[in-house]
Parts: C-alpha cells; structure tokens; sequence
C-alpha cells in the first residue's frame, strides 16, 4: 500500500485546499491548515465550556454532572480502585510521551513522513487548544475525594481523553490503512476504543473530572484528528500537483510581480 494512500483522494476539501494554495509548499500548507484547526477548535471548545459553565451548569444539567461524581466516589472498591489507575496511566504524560516518540521514531526509520505529520499535527491541535481552554475556562474539579494528585490545569476539558483519543485512535487509523486484514483492524480499533473508554471512565471515577468535562475531551480529540487528516491531505494534493507539473512556474512569476 502506497504511503499517501491514507490521505489520498481524488477530490473533496482536502483537494480543493491544496488546490487553491498550490503556489505554496506542501510543508507551508499543513501548517496552515493546522493553525486552522487549532483556531477552530478553540473557538469550538471555549464556547462549549462557556455555554456549560454559565448557562448549563447552574440547572439540572449541572445537578446531574455532580451527582455522577458523588455516585461514583460512594461506590469506590478496591479493585476498580486498581483498574482505574492503569487506565488513567495509559493516558498520562509519560506514557502518552513514551508511545508517541517511540511511534514518531518508527514513522520516521521507514520514511513515512505524510504519517509521522499526521500525528505531529493531531497532537499539536490537541495541546494547544487544551491550554486555550483550560485558561479561558476555569472550571473547578469535582468536590469529590480525589484518588490521584489533582493537576495545576482546571477541569474543563479533560486533556486525558483528548491525548488518548489522539494517540489511540491516531495509531488505530495509521494501523488499520496499512493492512488488509480484516482481525488486525478489528483489533486494533477495538483496543483503542476500549483505552478511550477506560481513560473516560477512569477521570470520572477517581474524582479528577465531570462527566461534561469528558464529553469535551472527546469533542477535541475527535476535532484534533479530523483537522490533522485534513492538513496532510490538503499537504498531499499540493505536493502532488507539483510532482504532476500542475504549477505554471512563469505564470506563478508573473503572478508574484503583479502583487509585488
């Protein structure tokens, strides 16, 4: 299977930005589209976290989020108390800086750069709109006792479920478009939801995050990696057109002149 062949297509909007922004590397063209989506995303979460918070939150929206929290440390046993810890791990910092980088160094030995910027992309997304937000709204953590350190960073959105989302489901995607095999894709997509879906539940049953503030980690997760295929598919198409000699060098020149 050919390298690009994930972010391939013969049309769409992918194509038509790398159509439009042609005249620009493909490098150039990721990059924008990836700010982009950072922009997007940050108008998309800070909304959300204000229509929560101000509106949501003082209702029955809000009475429902706590009481899951306050279930759901009246219900604490020992063994879950273990099963949750190894899920909050799969996505903390280390774990998530140990997998990637060592994910980013295999992409990198067998050259598959459109993938190994699919990932950097995706996760550039994820982090800095997690800091947006998480500056924009300060939400408190749950008033629950709390079975891990609580973080500097408020509670809105959980950056755990973004990060895992990001890295579980990225590697999930780049797995699955590199094999025709119907069990390995399977499994791997059913690894990855099942991570996801460990980390979520893990935030909230350990007291560090509201069922809402997951929903959101979701939300940017998602966001992050939608926007990342986009940048590299709009990269591709550009970077194809210059390979196929779609860009007319003199009138480019003549182009450049004409808004000098």
């Amino acid at each position: 299977m050919d390298q690009t062949s994930l972010f391939e297509e013969q049309s769409g909007l992918g194509q038509d930005i790398g159509t439009r922004l042609r005249h620009r590397s493909p490098r150039t063209v990721g990059a924008m589209v990836t700010f982009l989506g950072y922009v997007v995303m940050a108008i998309v979460l800070v909304s959300l976290g204000l229509i929560v918070t101000k509106l949501l939150l003082p209702g029955p929206v809000g009475v429902w989020d706590n009481s899951v929290n306050r279930w759901a440390a009246a219900h604490r046993v020992p063994t879950w108390n273990t099963l949750t810890d190894y899920a909050s791990i799969m996505a903390g910092t280390g774990t998530v800086l140990i997998i990637a980088g060592a994910t980013a160094a295999i992409l990198a030995i067998r050259r598959l750069w459109w993938e190994l910027g699919f990932l950097a992309s995706a996760f550039f997304i994820e982090f800095v709109v997690f800091l947006t937000t998480v500056t924009v709204i300060e939400r408190p953590r749950p008033s629950v006792p709390k079975l891990d350190g609580v973080p500097s960073t408020s509670s809105f959105p959980s950056g755990h479920v973004a990060a895992a989302i990001v890295l579980y489901v990225g590697l999930a995607i780049l797995i699955s478009s590199r094999t025709r095999n119907l069990v390995i894709r399977i499994v791997t997509w059913a690894v990855a939801v099942t991570i996801v879906a460990g980390v979520g539940i893990s935030r909230v049953y350990r007291g560090l995050h509201h069922p809402i503030d997951i929903f959101a980690g979701v939300v940017l997760g998602i966001g992050a990696i939608l926007f990342a295929i986009l940048a590299i598919r709009a990269a591709v198409a550009d970077s194809r057109l210059r390979t196929e000699g779609a860009i007319d060098a003199p009138a480019f020149a003549q182009e450049l002149e004409i808004h000098a």
